[in-house]
């Protein structure tokens, strides 16, 4: 029953997405709040959203152009946006609507407000034609459809009970029971763990190819062979590359991880290049990958899926216990890789997407890698130090509480130093 449960988790929340998840999940429900409201020339487009949302669409490339911001997003996806293709909505925009999105901006047709509620991703478009209205609301989830209305009335709700936290959303499980089924899963049923790969690791082959954003990777790399960087700069360059393009908008799709394309990124190519530099076998690599984003998956849901914390550190916690497992480590070698990147990027803060998560995305590679080294050594951070606890689960809490409770108006913050720069 277990396996089963962990399969669902992987489909659930490895998700193909283009672009930022945040601007584009704005782009998907103005898409829907248009699919409502039929043809016709746009008359208002308003969006409510939390925090979360702005903080995270302010400073990143909305795919295939070079705007940025919620209003932008959603006029791009009210005027582009492909409602039937989910988080890739934006997979297909013509300059013509481009030129056109910026026009319906620019006219004052598009009014933003703030989501006083708690939830940590919150997103309600409504869009007005002179015939018709439509609206749509995205919660907990930046892909799950809650409401959608016609002219005020409800065309599509959906249980409220799926409108939880991603703690709640996902079954409960421990990293020792997540190492058991990584290791003896049937690999012939990881087919989304090879698409993550295959995915992901064009993202970064196109990262390595162009100058995006800081272009990080290109300048982890340099001149240098690839095999004479050592293993914590090979990945953090592979992985840091595939997050500059990603980060300006380059209109490729990623497989995410917890909502995040970033996270997948940061959770799959550093396992992906430890396995190259290793010459890992196929099969190890797949139950490396497994065993990364579940663990990802696992932390993730106790910083919350839009956090204060960096996703890039979950990611990381990840990441590590996957090139454990490559370099030859148990599960006690895996624990104490948790450990010690908690125990090294303990208060990494998310102050929005940009161009400078490629950077964010590198550091947490590095720590990443030293950190499974290290277990490898059979040493890890003790629990008279920090944060770090004897049972790693409680580790986890404590990261938990840093998040929820010592963070608590970190976004409020954060997003009033973005607005008034």
């Amino acid at each position: 029953m277990r396996n089963i449960e962990y399969l669902e988790q992987l489909e659930q929340e490895l998700v193909v997405a283009i672009g930022c998840t945040e601007p584009v999940a704005v782009a998907y429900a103005a898409a829907l709040a248009k699919q409502q409201a039929g043809q016709g020339e746009i008359e208002s487009l308003t969006v409510i959203a939390c925090i979360n949302i702005y903080k995270n669409a302010m400073g990143v490339n909305i795919p295939g152009t070079q705007e940025m911001g919620v209003a932008m997003a959603a006029a791009l996806g009210a005027i582009a946006g492909d409602a039937e293709q989910g988080l890739e909505v934006l997979s297909q925009v013509l300059s013509e609507q481009i030129t056109a999105a910026k026009a319906l901006c620019e006219s004052g047709r598009v009014s933003l407000s703030t989501h006083e509620g708690e939830q940590d991703l919150y997103i309600d478009v409504t869009l007005s034609t002179a015939e018709h209205t439509g609206r749509a609301v995205i919660e907990h989830k930046h892909d799950l459809i809650m409401l959608l209305e016609k002219d005020g009335v409800a065309v599509f709700k959906n249980d409220n009970a799926l409108s939880t936290d991603l703690k709640d959303s996902i079954s409960a499980d421990d990293i020792a029971s997540i190492f058991q089924f990584a290791t003896t899963v049937d690999t012939a049923k990881l087919d989304k763990i090879r698409k993550a790969i295959e995915l992901n690791s064009k993202v970064v082959d196109d990262g390595l190819m162009h100058e995006y954003g800081l272009s990080v990777g290109l300048a982890l790399q340099g001149i240098n062979d690839p095999k004479d960087l050592g293993l914590e700069v090979y990945a953090a360059a592979k992985t840091a590359a595939a997050t500059d393009a990603r980060m300006a908008g380059a209109p490729l799709p990623v497989m995410s991880n917890s909502g995040s394309g970033n996270q997948g990124l940061t959770v799959t190519i550093p396992v992906l290049a430890a396995a190259e530099w290793l010459d890992s076998e196929e099969e190890a690599h797949l139950r490396a990958q497994t065993l990364a984003h579940l663990i990802a998956i696992h932390v993730k849901s106790s910083f919350g899926r839009l956090s204060p914390l960096c996703g890039a550190v979950a990611a990381g916690v990840g990441a590590s216990c996957g090139i454990v497992y490559l370099l030859g480590g148990g599960l006690p070698e895996c624990i104490a890789a948790v450990q010690n990147v908690f125990g090294a990027i303990t208060g990494m803060i998310c102050d929005g997407a940009k161009a400078g998560c490629a950077l964010k995305v590198s550091i947490c590679v590095f720590a990443a890698v030293q950190a499974a080294k290290v277990a490898m050594t059979g040493r890890s951070i003790q629990p008279t130090d920090g944060v770090i606890e004897d049972d790693v689960e409680a580790t986890i809490r404590n990261m938990e509480r840093i998040s929820k409770e010592g963070m608590a108006e970190m976004d409020k913050l954060l997003l009033n130093i973005m607005l008034n720069k």
